[in-house]
Order: C-alpha cells, then sequence, then structure tokens
C-alpha cells in the first residue's frame, strides 16, 4: 500500500514515526518546507514531494505519488501563512474542500500532543 503523509512537521512526524513500523507500506511524503521537523529530527531524510497540497496542486501531486491513501497530517502552522486572525478558519475550510474533492481516501490526522 501507498501511503501520502501530506505535512512533515511536528504530527506528521508521529505519523511517520508510526507508519515505519509496517516495512511493507510504501510512504510517499509532501510538505512545502525543505526541511520540515521529520527531517530535521532525522525521522525522514528528506521530502519526497516539496509542495503546498491546494484543490489547485491536487492532481500534480496525486499524479506524482500514485497513492492508495492520503493522510493529512499539516497543522496551520505548517502553511506558512502566519497567525493573523482567520487563518485557522480558513485552513480548515481548505482541509475540509481537500477532502471532499479527492477521489481518494483522505484522512484528516488531528494534532497529536505528547
Amino acid at each position: 500500500m501507498r501511503i501520502l503523509v501530506v505535512g512533515a512537521g511536528k504530527t506528521g512526524a508521529q505519523v511517520l514515526r508510526q507508519l515505519q513500523k509496517n516495512p511493507s507500506l510504501t510512504i510517499i511524503t509532501c510538505d512545502p518546507n525543505q526541511k520540515p521537523f521529520a527531517v530535521e529530527k532525522d525521522i525522514i531524510s528528506k521530502v519526497d514531494i516539496q509542495e503546498t497540497l491546494t484543490p489547485l496542486t491536487l492532481k500534480y501531486i496525486l499524479d506524482q505519488a500514485k497513492p492508495d491513501l492520503i493522510l493529512l497530517a499539516s497543522a496551520s502552522e505548517d502553511f506558512g501563512l502566519g497567525k493573523a486572525p482567520g487563518v485557522d478558519v480558513m485552513i480548515n475550510s481548505l482541509k475540509r474542500e481537500l477532502a471532499s474533492i479527492s477521489t481518494l481516501p483522505l484522512i484528516k490526522v488531528a494534532r497529536i500532543s505528547g
């Protein structure tokens, strides 16, 4: 099974750690940052697709990754849009739109504490 993990920040890093326990999985990462948390902590060596997932880039990213499942593990700060009022609302709307237009199963991963 090919799994696309969108977001390699702190939440994505924890998701990646768990997925790596199953060597039969093919894990593809997508993150707009060149050196996100998962790379800094050597959980992954590099991001496979360095793009921001939006409705406009969804088809391109899916064509590149060819996943069976998408795990959306991006926190608001991973989008690099700052902390202005309303940014969280906009990001949540973006995630809902991505889930509704995706032709593949897309699971939104909640922020993991700890």
